[in-house]
């Protein structure tokens, strides 16, 4: 719960930084009466970098949840799982800030400039690296979210079948994995996207002009999508999962009322 619930807070805080980086380029864009005043004071770049670096916690607090479902499925305590529950939620807050500390320090804050981008000239060798790393994490961690609802599965078939405890600790993993699993593939091919745009981008940037960049740069970015999807994705799922508890219940529990009702004509 406190992942899921530290992943919307950085899909909110990457909504409003997006929100306000495009936001002032348009405001300035728009209200200025020569091309001088329509670029945009570099502060407000500032915005952009948390964009930027924002990317990254979403991929870390998939691979805290994926932690989690691992404990989980290999029956380490609640405390044990509450513990790294946090570390993740740490990790994904301070990894992103130290290397966007080490990627920006050296940019300027002062001035104007057409277009606020995420990867600046003095950045863009960290940036690209973490880009690497986070796609390789991103693709590992759904590969592993996979083979563990598999896992999962296969020990309710055979092994722990007879043991009601165990089996129904393994259900309960796989209803939190069937709410996660779509989610975190989905952030995946959107990464990979995001991936291979910023990659081209950058190697093609030389030949592209500066206002054909920005509009390949804004609409090939599958993040905003990402975040746009992924809540409404999350409550349907949860929304689903709470109907089939319900009527697996149901299930189980009207054969032994048919019972107690035939008990009570015959008496």
């Amino acid at each position: 719960q406190e992942l899921i619930i530290t992943l919307y807070a950085y899909i909110i805080v990457y909504s409003i930084c997006l929100i306000c980086s495009q936001g002032s380029q348009l405001a300035y864009r728009y209200s200025a009466t020569n091309k001088c005043d329509a670029q945009v004071p570099k502060k407000w770049c500032i915005f952009r970098y948390i964009v930027t670096l924002t990317t990254s916690s979403f991929v870390l607090i998939h691979v805290g949840i994926t932690i989690q479902h691992s404990l989980s499925t290999f029956l380490f305590g609640v405390r044990v799982q509450k513990i790294a529950s946090r570390i993740s939620i740490l990790f994904s807050f301070f990894y992103p800030l130290s290397y966007g500390v080490l990627a920006y320090y050296k940019d300027e804050m002062e001035g104007r400039i057409a277009y606020c981008s995420g990867f600046t000239e003095k950045s863009e060798g960290i940036l690209m690296f973490n880009l690497y790393l986070i796609l390789v994490l991103d693709i590992a961690n759904t590969v592993i979210s996979i083979l563990l609802w598999k896992y999962n599965k296969k020990k309710i078939l055979t092994v722990e079948s007879y043991d009601l405890s165990r089996s129904f600790h393994r259900r309960q993993n796989l209803y939190a994995m069937k709410q996660i699993l779509p989610i975190a593939t989905l952030h995946s091919v959107f990464y990979v996207i995001f991936f291979l745009t910023v990659f081209f981008s950058q190697s093609l940037r030389s030949n592209m002009s500066p206002a054909w960049y920005m509009f390949t740069s804004v609409v090939a970015n599958a993040v905003p999508y990402y975040s746009l999807l992924c809540p409404l994705i999350f409550l349907l799922l949860i929304r689903r999962g709470r109907f089939k508890r319900v009527s697996h219940v149901h299930t189980m529990v009207n054969p032994v009322r048919k019972v107690d009702e035939v008990g009570y004509s015959k008496l």
